[in-house]
Protein backbone atom coordinates (compact mmCIF):
# COMPACT_ATOMS: atom_id res chain seq x y z
CA UNK A 1 0.00 0.00 0.00
CA UNK A 2 1.28 3.58 -1.40
CA UNK A 3 1.35 6.34 1.24
CA UNK A 4 0.07 9.97 -0.01
CA UNK A 5 2.86 12.05 -0.99
CA UNK A 6 1.02 15.04 0.46
CA UNK A 7 0.93 13.14 3.82
CA UNK A 8 4.74 12.39 3.97
CA UNK A 9 5.42 16.14 3.51
CA UNK A 10 3.10 16.92 6.72
CA UNK A 11 4.16 14.80 9.19
CA UNK A 12 7.86 16.52 8.70
CA UNK A 13 6.28 19.76 8.53
CA UNK A 14 4.42 18.96 12.07
CA UNK A 15 7.42 18.05 13.64
CA UNK A 16 9.14 20.84 12.95
CA UNK A 17 6.42 23.03 13.83
CA UNK A 18 5.67 21.25 17.47
CA UNK A 19 9.99 21.14 17.89
CA UNK A 20 9.96 24.89 17.06
CA UNK A 21 6.74 25.46 19.82
CA UNK A 22 8.35 23.56 22.51
CA UNK A 23 11.59 24.97 22.13
CA UNK A 24 9.95 28.70 22.02
CA UNK A 25 8.22 27.77 25.13
CA UNK A 26 11.13 26.58 26.98
CA UNK A 27 13.05 29.68 25.64
CA UNK A 28 10.24 32.03 27.08
CA UNK A 29 10.20 29.83 30.36
CA UNK A 30 14.18 30.48 30.82
CA UNK A 31 13.35 34.20 29.90
CA UNK A 32 10.82 34.09 32.96
CA UNK A 33 13.34 32.08 35.65
CA UNK A 34 16.06 34.66 34.59
CA UNK A 35 13.45 37.38 35.19
CA UNK A 36 12.10 36.22 38.37
CA UNK A 37 16.01 35.72 39.75
CA UNK A 38 17.60 38.75 38.76
CA UNK A 39 14.38 40.61 40.87
CA UNK A 40 14.98 38.70 43.98
CA UNK A 41 18.50 38.84 43.87
CA UNK A 42 18.22 43.16 43.42
CA UNK A 43 15.47 43.11 46.27
CA UNK A 44 18.12 40.79 48.31
CA UNK A 45 21.04 43.24 47.68
CA UNK A 46 19.07 45.83 48.69
CA UNK A 47 17.78 44.54 52.26
CA UNK A 48 21.31 43.24 52.57
CA UNK A 49 22.62 46.54 52.30
CA UNK A 50 20.43 48.63 54.37
CA UNK A 51 19.07 45.98 56.89
CA UNK A 52 21.21 43.49 59.40
CA UNK A 53 20.67 39.82 58.65
CA UNK A 54 20.82 37.44 56.27
CA UNK A 55 18.51 36.96 53.17
CA UNK A 56 15.19 35.96 54.89
CA UNK A 57 15.77 37.81 57.91
CA UNK A 58 17.23 41.13 56.38
CA UNK A 59 13.85 40.95 53.63
CA UNK A 60 11.61 40.31 56.93
CA UNK A 61 13.57 43.67 58.43
CA UNK A 62 13.17 45.84 55.09
CA UNK A 63 9.56 44.65 54.73
CA UNK A 64 8.66 45.67 58.46
CA UNK A 65 10.38 48.63 57.81
CA UNK A 66 8.83 52.30 58.11
CA UNK A 67 11.85 53.72 56.92
CA UNK A 68 11.70 52.91 53.12
CA UNK A 69 8.99 52.98 50.72
CA UNK A 70 5.75 51.05 50.16
CA UNK A 71 6.86 50.04 47.19
CA UNK A 72 10.10 48.27 48.43
CA UNK A 73 8.32 46.75 51.20
CA UNK A 74 5.79 45.42 48.59
CA UNK A 75 8.95 44.06 47.04
CA UNK A 76 10.26 42.67 50.01
CA UNK A 77 7.20 41.03 50.62
CA UNK A 78 7.17 39.69 46.78
CA UNK A 79 10.80 38.08 47.44
CA UNK A 80 9.96 36.03 50.80
CA UNK A 81 7.23 34.65 48.70
CA UNK A 82 9.79 33.74 45.93
CA UNK A 83 12.19 32.21 48.19
CA UNK A 84 9.43 30.65 50.26
CA UNK A 85 10.54 30.92 53.46
CA UNK A 86 8.36 29.25 56.04
CA UNK A 87 11.11 31.51 58.74
CA UNK A 88 9.08 34.31 57.33
CA UNK A 89 5.34 33.34 57.81
CA UNK A 90 5.25 34.89 61.15
CA UNK A 91 6.19 38.54 60.36
CA UNK A 92 3.97 38.12 57.14
CA UNK A 93 1.29 36.94 58.88
CA UNK A 94 1.38 39.93 61.43
CA UNK A 95 0.91 42.40 58.32
CA UNK A 96 -2.26 40.80 57.26
CA UNK A 97 -5.45 42.77 57.86
CA UNK A 98 -7.61 40.87 56.42
CA UNK A 99 -9.42 43.91 54.73
CA UNK A 100 -9.00 45.18 51.09
CA UNK A 101 -5.79 46.97 49.83
CA UNK A 102 -5.04 50.43 50.76
CA UNK A 103 -1.89 51.04 48.39
CA UNK A 104 -1.18 54.21 49.74
CA UNK A 105 -1.20 53.25 53.12
CA UNK A 106 -0.19 49.57 53.62
CA UNK A 107 2.19 46.62 52.23
CA UNK A 108 -0.42 45.09 49.55
CA UNK A 109 -2.78 42.55 50.98
CA UNK A 110 -2.84 40.38 47.34
CA UNK A 111 0.67 40.07 47.82
CA UNK A 112 1.11 39.09 51.45
CA UNK A 113 -1.56 36.53 50.81
CA UNK A 114 0.50 35.24 47.69
CA UNK A 115 3.88 34.97 50.09
CA UNK A 116 1.95 32.87 52.75
CA UNK A 117 0.46 30.40 50.33
CA UNK A 118 4.14 29.93 49.21
CA UNK A 119 5.74 30.18 52.28
CA UNK A 120 3.42 27.22 53.16
CA UNK A 121 4.95 25.43 50.19
CA UNK A 122 2.59 26.44 47.57
CA UNK A 123 3.89 25.51 44.18
CA UNK A 124 6.66 27.54 42.11
CA UNK A 125 6.90 26.53 38.94
CA UNK A 126 10.72 28.53 38.63
CA UNK A 127 12.41 28.56 41.90
CA UNK A 128 14.47 25.91 41.21
CA UNK A 129 16.07 27.08 38.15
CA UNK A 130 16.81 30.59 39.74
CA UNK A 131 17.08 29.82 43.62
CA UNK A 132 20.58 28.02 43.52
CA UNK A 133 22.07 30.80 41.63
CA UNK A 134 20.84 33.85 44.30
CA UNK A 135 21.50 32.29 47.46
Amino acid sequence: MMMDPKARIRRPALTLWLLAGTGLLLLAYGVMCLAIGTGVDDVLEKARGGFSGKDTNALVAMMNSNDITLKDRNLAVWALGQLGDPRALPSLEDLVTGGPCDHAAAVCQHELRKAIRQCRGGVNITRWAWKPLVL
